[in-house]
C-alpha cells in the first residue's frame, strides 16, 4: 500500500480589494505596444508567481510599474504559495503587441 502525502496550502490573506484584479481581459493597448521583444517585460500580478496559482503578463517595459500598481493582487502576510517549478516566461513581440512564451530547455 502506498502512502499519500496531502499538503494543505491555505491562501489566506489574499484580497480582491483591487477592483482590477484579476487583470481584465482587455488590457489597454498602450500598455502592451512594442516594436521588438526587448520593449517588453514579464510582470507577476498575483500573490504567488505564475507557476503557483498567480498570473503573469508581458507588458511594455516602461509601463511595468503602472501595470503592477494598477492590476496586482493585494497580498496579506499569511499568504502561502505552492513551490512548483515551471519554465521561465520570456517576453515576445508579435504584431506590435507584447506577449510571452515558455523558455525551452
Amino acid at each position: 500500500m502506498s502512502r499519500a502525502l496531502f499538503v494543505l496550502f491555505a491562501l489566506t490573506g489574499c484580497s480582491t480589494d483591487n477592483p482590477n484584479y484579476p487583470p481584465p481581459a482587455d488590457i489597454p493597448a498602450d500598455l502592451l505596444a512594442c516594436e521588438q521583444p526587448s520593449d517588453c517585460v514579464i510582470v507577476e500580478l498575483g500573490c504567488c508567481d505564475h507557476c503557483n496559482g498567480g498570473f503573469a503578463l508581458s507588458v511594455r517595459a516602461d509601463k511595468a510599474s503602472e501595470v503592477t500598481d494598477t492590476y496586482s493582487e493585494t497580498c496579506g502576510a499569511n499568504t502561502a504559495c505552492t513551490e512548483m517549478a515551471c519554465a521561465e516566461l520570456l517576453p515576445t513581440c508579435s504584431n506590435n503587441v507584447c506577449g510571452s512564451e515558455e523558455a525551452v530547455f
